[in-house]
């Protein structure tokens, strides 16, 4: 950059400065012009036009320009300030007309009213308004969430007083313990079937069953002695070993064991002892357990197909 008024740039031994007076750079030989601002309230170095203007100011007493807003109002001639105050007469009287005739005609309105008219109003004021009843708001709701309406019936918080007599309670109570004593004897029927077949079916594994053979009741069953019972709960114990035992047995002849890891699927090298499962010697170390039983094991050797 250079200097505004000599046009050389700027050096180390030319600084470029700012005139206080107008803001412009200029180099320091510029700024050579001593004059008092009263911005700055102090005496500034300025550059020479800043300076020309000072001492013009100097020179020209000071004087104050007018506002735009005078010049606007001279300019108004006085005709126009009179057609205003005349407007604005007739304005005032045109709203004081208005509010006039809106007087009168309230007052017209109001000697028209009969005291029919005031009778009439007031018994539709009395009369009761049409609401909607329950049944009829349950109703829409229902249709507008789609649901039955008995899903939207409201329901009785606290129950009703018992409005029944102490005859017609006990009749109540009566029907109710009745009921329930059918309903005992009905299961207890049932019962007794089931153990009925329990027992033909004991009596057939035992071989002791014939089919002229009658069928122990309830009341026989009940006056057995305690060893009876126990005999009985040690030939269910049995029967069911040997189905279990049957069931293997069914299942090892139909199922063909394959020779092979239950968890990598290599070839199995042992057999454990508590789960009888088949293993490699790594998946047996990582699947050993102390407390299932599974720490020990069998050598497996896989048969030889033919």
């Amino acid at each position: 950059m250079s200097c505004n008024s000599c046009s050389k740039s700027f050096s180390l031994l030319r600084q470029e400065k700012g005139c206080p007076g107008c803001g412009f750079s200029y180099c320091s030989k510029c700024l050579n012009h001593k004059v008092f601002l009263q911005k700055l309230n102090a005496e500034v170095k300025v550059c020479t036009k800043c300076k020309q203007q000072a001492n013009k100011n100097d020179n020209e007493p000071t004087t104050i320009e007018p506002p735009d807003a005078y010049y606007r109002r001279i300019s108004i001639p006085t005709d126009c300030a009179m057609n205003k105050e005349v407007s604005s007469n007739t304005t005032d009287q045109l709203i004081y007309e208005k509010l006039k005739k809106l007087k009168e005609g309230n007052q017209e309105n109001l000697t028209k009213v009969n005291n029919e008219d005031i009778i009439a109003r007031l018994q539709k004021l009395k009369d009761d308004i049409p609401s909607t009843s329950t049944t009829e708001l349950e109703f829409r709701l229902a249709n507008l969430k789609g649901v039955p309406t008995s899903a939207v019936q409201s329901k009785p918080l606290l129950p009703g007083p018992d409005l029944r007599t102490e005859q017609e309670q006990a009749d109540d109570l009566m029907k109710q313990y009745m009921a329930q004593s059918h309903i005992d004897t009905k299961y207890k029927e049932e019962f007794d079937v089931l153990v009925n077949d329990i027992e033909t079916r004991l009596q057939k594994l035992k071989g002791t069953y014939t089919s002229g053979q009658k069928k122990p009741s309830v009341t026989e069953n009940n006056e057995k002695s305690d060893d009876e019972e126990e005999i009985i709960k040690k030939i269910i114990h049995r029967a069911k070993e040997q189905t279990s035992v049957e069931e293997n047995e069914v299942c090892d002849s139909g199922l063909e064991e394959l020779p092979f890891c239950e968890i990598c699927n290599e070839d199995a090298k042992m057999r454990c002892r508590g789960c009888k499962y088949l293993f490699c010697k790594r998946c047996f170390c990582e699947h050993k357990d102390d407390d299932d039983g599974c720490d020990s094991y069998d050598p497996y050797t896989a048969p030889k197909t033919s």
